[in-house]
């Protein structure tokens, strides 16, 4: 609707709505003039528009022209290729039907040449040539030659009967190789065993030459085996390798068939090759062989290193021992005998005995383990290089399931089984063994014990290395955890609870005492200073283990990045869930660090510092001027402190780790404050009094930073603002160290509202003026 049929539609009754419609008319005239304007404006331009549409018309009646003309030629050549494509069809149909005519003549020429040289070289007995012919027989298109006879039927040279002569000479010339194979394997002719083998894939017998030459180097290897084991003692003996013997003839055995397959390799790629499955094939023949004399070595090995009788030692061994028992009886077992349940002594095995065995163990191991990652390279460098892509994964799938059903694999899986058996036999023996012979040199800080119970784990772990089982490794690395978790840390707590003899006692201590004497006849001061030796010296053990746990630790983790550096991300994940396990140890030791500490703390530093604490009672704190003069001049009671604890401190200085010391100094720090604290609290203070004890404090603090490496500042906090309190002048003075509104602005602040009245309490004069 337009603005005047809007306008005439609108009623016009009143003289308002007479100037409403003009004033909708004014605006309706003033639009369309801008428009007006707005379309003028542009006439230029609108007109230069046309006069370009204008020439642009008449090209584009020249490129309709064009257009059509070159529609034309288009579909005039698309006829034309029609019509040669369809020649060229013709052309390639004749061409192809010429190829397969000439394929036939040649299949005809091959054919008769061969009927004709077949015959010759069998009856010369010249198997090379024969088979030759039959290859080339075999090559040809069988169902061509069949459509070849039927076209050719009524000539003079019958295609059926050359096909004809030469099946049946392809099935005589078979006979007669695998004839005179085993004629050349009986009088052990190696160069005709391998020109027959040759000639096998020829015939088209790939399957049969592989079975028969596989199972020839069988009986040459389980000949050779058999001699080689009857005098593997002697050769070891020769070659001063005694220990080894039995690791170096599996070495022998799996090298023979290692070399058997690297050798033929070449040869199985050069005339089998049309067959990728012929080297899978050999390696299923020769690792049944391969399972049955390793089977014979290791029932050899079990007799003569008597591996059925050593685990049962262990066995009954490791049950005796999780029966029951404290650290210091296993390791009086460990050292000598122990008694059966059913009565009579029995010797125990003695872990010296086992450690050659269970070095060559892990040759033994690793041995097989290099065995199966050469075979499995060897296959795959066949497969890539002979067989199509899409059976390559088929024919490795192959390989892995021969493998894991091998009887070798059950073999590995119980030589595994006994190394992980002895390993942890002796590994705990011997570690019971160490801290059974635990010895302490003057001048030293810790004993012999953590120096030989870390050389063995370190030898037992890397010795898992060397076994290249990932599986083996995870199970030693538990055992040593648990090794040192169970027996090591126990031996270490041991003398701990029994406390640090520090020759303290009460009265009923002391009653006690004297009746020991009064019986044994003396009073054995030795054997408290041998107490007090071995508690410093197992406390110094365990802070010192902590350390060598840390690098065991690192050392571990390198030398796995090494051994193993392709893993899986699963086996990544179980090697360092199992070293994770062997540094949480480090939580134990530091434990057992934290209980002896302890120790220390009720049984030396409590009870030397409540007499020394209760000192400060005795010196008045209600000082004048010439009071304070004179206690400055005398001995203070700071003074007389820090020589006390200066004395404690150095009778342990040189008998604790450098760690263990610090410690003792922040406990020491700690303990300090808290009874110093509680004596503060018993007495009462004036302003000079506060300033003395603010000078104590201060004196008190900088000697126990002085003392140790550790910052002990924070332990002295608490003390010196209650120093501060009662050095104040003024109770205005208060606000500017603390103000119970601002407490979370002033975190550094550690007393209570409550407690700072109570130390504010013991200035009469503040409180009188508060």
């Amino acid at each position: 609707m337009s603005a005047l049929e809007k306008i005439m539609a609108f009623e016009i009754k009143t003289n308002g709505q007479v100037d409403e419609a003009l004033q909708r008319i004014a605006d309706e005239e003033a639009r369309v003039n801008e428009k007006l304007e707005s379309l003028l404006t542009k006439q230029c331009h609108i007109e230069a528009k046309m006069s370009g549409i204008g020439r642009s018309l008449t090209l584009l009646l020249t490129v309709d022209s064009d257009s059509n003309k070159l529609n034309e030629q288009i579909v005039n050549t698309a006829q034309l290729a029609e019509s040669v494509s369809a020649k060229v069809r013709r052309l390639d149909l004749a061409r192809c039907r010429a190829s397969e005519c000439q394929q036939r003549v040649h299949d005809l020429i091959d054919l008769h040449l061969c009927r004709q040289g077949v015959v010759k070289a069998i009856s010369e007995e010249d198997y090379e040539k024969s088979a030759t012919h039959i290859a080339r027989f075999l090559a040809m298109d069988q169902q061509l030659l069949r459509r070849t006879a039927d076209d050719v039927q009524g000539s003079i040279t019958s295609v059926s009967d050359a096909v004809k002569t030469l099946e049946d000479a392809t099935e005589q010339t078979r006979v007669l190789i695998a004839k005179r194979f085993e004629e050349a394997v009986k009088s052990d002719d190696l160069a005709s065993v391998e020109r027959f083998f040759k000639i096998f894939p020829l015939v088209g017998c790939h399957l049969t030459g592989i079975e028969k030459f596989s199972v020839y180097i069988c009986q040459k290897l389980s000949a050779k085996a058999q001699k080689e084991l009857r005098n593997a003692q002697d050769i070891a003996k020769a070659e001063s390798r005694l220990q080894l013997a039995y690791a170096d003839r599996l070495t022998a055995i799996l090298e023979n068939f290692a070399r058997v397959v690297e050798v033929n390799q070449p040869i199985i790629e050069a005339f089998y090759g049309q067959a990728p499955s012929s080297l899978i094939n050999m390696v299923a023949i020769l690792q049944h062989e391969c399972d049955s004399e390793v089977k014979n070595l290791l029932m050899e090995f079990n007799k003569n290193r008597q591996i059925q009788y050593r685990s049962k030692q262990v066995n009954e061994s490791t049950q005796r021992s999780t029966g029951g028992g404290s650290v210091a009886s296993n390791s009086i077992q460990a050292l000598g005998h122990y008694r059966k349940p059913s009565g009579g002594s029995v010797d125990k095995l003695n872990p010296k005995e086992i450690d050659a065995i269970i070095a060559e163990i892990t040759v033994m191991h690793a041995r097989i383990e290099l065995y199966f990652r050469f075979m499995r390279r060897r296959l795959q460098v066949h497969v890539e290089k002979c067989a199509p892509e899409k059976e390559q994964q088929e024919i490795m799938d192959r390989y892995e399931n021969i493998m894991k059903k091998s009887d070798l694999r059950r073999q590995m899986q119980e030589i595994l089984s006994t190394y992980l058996l002895l390993e942890r036999y002796f590994m705990e023996e011997s570690v019971i063994k160490a801290i059974g012979l635990d010895a302490y040199e003057n001048g030293q800080l810790c004993s012999s014990m953590v120096d030989d119970v870390f050389f063995i784990l370190r030898k037992s772990i890397r010795r898992a290395l060397t076994t290249q089982s990932i599986n083996g490794t995870c199970a030693v690395i538990n055992n040593v955890a648990s090794c040192l978790d169970g027996d090591f840390v126990a031996a270490l707590k041991a003398p701990l609870k029994s406390g640090y003899p520090s020759g303290y006692i009460d009265l009923a201590q002391a009653y006690n005492a004297i009746q020991t004497t009064l019986q044994q006849g003396k009073l054995h001061s030795s054997d408290a200073d041998r107490g007090r030796t071995n508690f410093l010296v197992q406390l110094n053990n365990a802070d010192i283990s902590t350390e060598y746990i840390e690098t065991l630790w690192q050392t571990m983790e390198n030398e796995i990045s090494g051994t193993f550096p392709q893993t899986t991300s699963v086996e990544r994940q179980l090697l360092d869930g199992c070293l994770t396990e062997l540094k949480a140890v480090q939580d134990a030791l530091k434990a057992t660090v934290d209980f002896g500490m302890q120790q220390l703390r009720s049984s030396v530093i409590k009870p030397r510092l409540s007499p020394w604490i209760n000192q400060f009672l005795n010196y008045s704190h209600h000082l004048n001027e010439d009071e304070l003069a004179a206690y400055e001049a005398g001995e203070t009671f700071v003074q007389f402190f820090i020589v006390q604890l200066d004395g404690l401190l150095n009778s342990f200085k040189n008998s604790l780790s450098p760690r263990n010391y610090d410690a003792l100094v922040s406990i020491l720090a700690t303990e300090v404050t808290i009874q110093l604290e509680r004596a503060i609290k018993k007495i009462s203070f004036n302003r000079l009094g506060g300033l003395v004890l603010d000078h104590e404090v201060r004196a008190l603090g900088s000697y126990l930073t002085g003392a140790t490496s550790w910052s002990v500042r924070d332990k002295m906090t608490r003390i010196s603002q209650i120093a501060t309190l009662l050095n104040l002048d003024k109770i205005s003075e208060l606000s500017e160290y603390w103000s119970p509104e601002n407490t979370k602005e002033m975190s550094s602040w550690h007393l209570t509202p409550n407690e700072v009245r109570t130390f504010l309490t013991l200035r009469y004069i503040l409180v009188d003026a508060k």
